[in-house]
């Protein structure tokens, strides 16, 4: 498979919701595997994935280039934006994103494998696409709103 059909195959699988998996509570239930499902963020919250991600400073070649010492100066610094906006395409509401997000986050924080958190970022930030977006932007600077239309 080329790396554009790869892209295109995530793409769809990020569509159709990706399984992070959750470390059990032992003690309440019995230890069987539990996962939260991440979906495409509608725009408004790619919008704020975007923002989290800007803030970040750091581009994903230089996050893949990462030493062992540099990823944990990464964590340290900016576990809880990752955490964030991994939380962000889990629960994707407008309002219950906003009031849900940080406790979803903390949450997703102490019951998610790092491993698995980090690998849903780069998975979230590599698949999001924007070109839809852009192409309906072209199409309306195109578009002259002052001809008549022959369509009803």
């Amino acid at each position: 498979m080329t790396q554009l059909e790869e892209l295109k195959a995530s793409g769809l699988l990020l569509d159709l919701g990706v399984s992070v998996p959750i470390r059990p509570l032992g003690f309440l239930y019995k230890k069987r595997r539990r996962s939260l499902t991440m979906r495409t963020p509608g725009l408004g919250g790619m919008i704020r994935i975007a923002r989290q991600y800007l803030a970040l400073g750091i581009t994903m070649e230089e996050v893949e280039k990462f030493t062992f010492e540099q990823q944990m100066e990464f964590i340290a610094q900016h576990g809880k934006e990752v955490s964030r906006m991994v939380a962000y395409t889990i629960v994707r509401g407008a309002v219950l994103g906003r009031l849900l997000n940080r406790p979803v986050a903390w949450w997703l924080r102490w019951r998610v494998h790092p491993a698995y958190l980090g690998e849903a970022m780069i998975q979230v930030l590599t698949q999001l696409d924007i070109t839809s977006f852009f192409t309906t932007i072209r199409s309306a600077q195109a578009m002259n709103v002052m001809t008549r239309r022959l369509s009803q």
